[in-house]
């Protein structure tokens, strides 16, 4: 009993360290809605106003009354939001490294029978591919040690806003807002999606790394020889002789994905930064993959060095699907667009300090994760299992009448 009471202790205080360093320059009413707030949206898994509000940690008023408090300062007009941000790079970017990889990717919050939730847009739903309501959500996770990948920045943002500028200059301030915090550390890492020139052309101009893939149907100039070609065909002439190997999980086994990848020397029209365009066959497949970088690409090492990081890629669906699984992050229940941008922060808290503990702290994520009573197998996304302890750790503080979680946070 002992012990369990100093594990309780110790995930107490872990805890309101955490709230503290980002709670810096808040004001005590804020302070206490962050802290009750987050515990609620922890013990109760769903960022509904009313369940977070049952599971606030003081309990000894009535439920009316913290309803009412956690509404009025969700929807308040302050500057909460940025003074919580402001914060949240001094706790991420230690952890940043120059070969650190930055995933960039697009996702959506899908409504689709909102009616009156403010600036309803037109998104394409990821589960089932309709055009459904909702809101669109761009996303940059550092991919850190143990495959955690952290939210850096997660912003919700719709096309129906007043002056809204569009996609591209959303995704674009984003990126800058983030190589601008880090220095120029990091390798930005996208997908199909942003096979644009004038995305290529922003990276090139602020001498950004970026290792990304291509539709396709792009121009390129190549080195020797001056002509201007299609990536598509300039894929089909390019020799692969390298074998590149990948060991994946196939439904809960192991498997070795096996391909041949080669690479060629490109320049963008009108661009005088010389690039690479790796190509890589899978076997049984017609299309092969294409990715342009502007890392230095000498020999298959470098080659195979791109690869991996494209393939980390991958741990920014994993971190979506956990907040839309776990933290219900598609289950937001609020007409006020301030409150759904509160709502998606404090969401996104969740997993920036699910993250920060597996860094800092990993005697005390092996605590959480024995807490979870787990499965006797071993996965590679820690974020479910340290969840399921935290949730159980703090319920636990709560049926021993603990008044660990009531602490003041100044």
């Amino acid at each position: 009993m002992l012990k369990r009471f100093a594990l309780m202790d110790s995930i107490s205080s872990n805890l309101h360290n955490y709230l503290k360093k980002i709670a810096n320059n808040l004001s005590v009413p804020d302070k206490k809605f962050l802290r009750d707030s987050l515990i609620g949206l922890i013990r109760s898994g769903k960022p509904i106003v009313c369940q977070m509000a049952r599971h606030l940690p003081n309990q000894q008023t009535k439920f009316l009354s913290r309803l009412d408090r956690l509404e009025s300062h969700l929807v308040k007009d302050s500057d909460f939001d940025d003074k919580i941000k402001a914060e949240l790079p001094a706790n991420r970017l230690p952890f940043i490294k120059d070969d650190t990889p930055i995933i960039l990717d697009l996702s959506d919050i899908a409504k689709p029978f909102a009616k009156k939730m403010d600036y309803l847009a037109t998104v394409r739903d990821g589960s089932t591919g309709q055009l459904v309501n909702g809101y669109w959500l761009v996303e940059l996770y550092a991919s850190l040690s143990r495959k955690n990948p952290v939210p850096i920045l997660l912003e919700p943002f719709s096309h129906e806003e007043p002056d809204s500028p569009g996609q591209n200059p959303v995704v674009i301030k984003a990126i800058h807002k983030i190589f601008e915090l880090t220095g120029n550390r990091g390798i930005l890492v996208v997908d199909r999606g942003f096979d644009s020139i004038i995305m290529f052309e922003d990276w090139l101009d602020n001498k950004y790394r970026f290792v990304a893939r291509l539709v396709g149907n792009r121009h390129l100039v190549q080195v020797y020889g001056q002509t201007l070609i299609r990536a598509e065909q300039l894929a089909e002439q390019t020799p692969t002789p390298y074998h590149f190997h990948k060991l994946v999980k196939r439904h809960g086994k192991p498997a070795i994905v096996m391909s041949r990848i080669g690479w060629k020397k490109v320049l963008l029209p009108g661009r005088d930064e010389e690039m690479t365009m790796i190509v890589s066959r899978l076997a049984g497949r017609d299309k092969p993959m294409m990715l342009l970088t502007n890392l230095p690409v000498e020999n298959v090492k470098d080659a195979k060095r791109i690869m991996r990081l494209y393939i980390r890629r991958w741990e920014c669906e994993e971190g979506i699907r956990f907040l839309k699984n776990q933290v219900s992050l598609e289950k937001i229940r609020t007409f006020r667009w301030p409150a759904i941008r509160r709502l998606v922060l404090l969401a996104v808290l969740v997993m920036i300090y699910l993250g920060w503990l597996v860094e800092t702290h990993p005697n005390l994520c092996d605590c959480l994760v024995s807490l979870s009573q787990p499965l006797p197998d071993n996965p590679d996304f820690l974020a479910y299992r340290l969840l399921g302890g935290l949730k159980e750790a703090i319920n636990t503080c709560f049926w021993l009448h603990k008044d660990l979680l009531r602490r003041g946070l100044w």
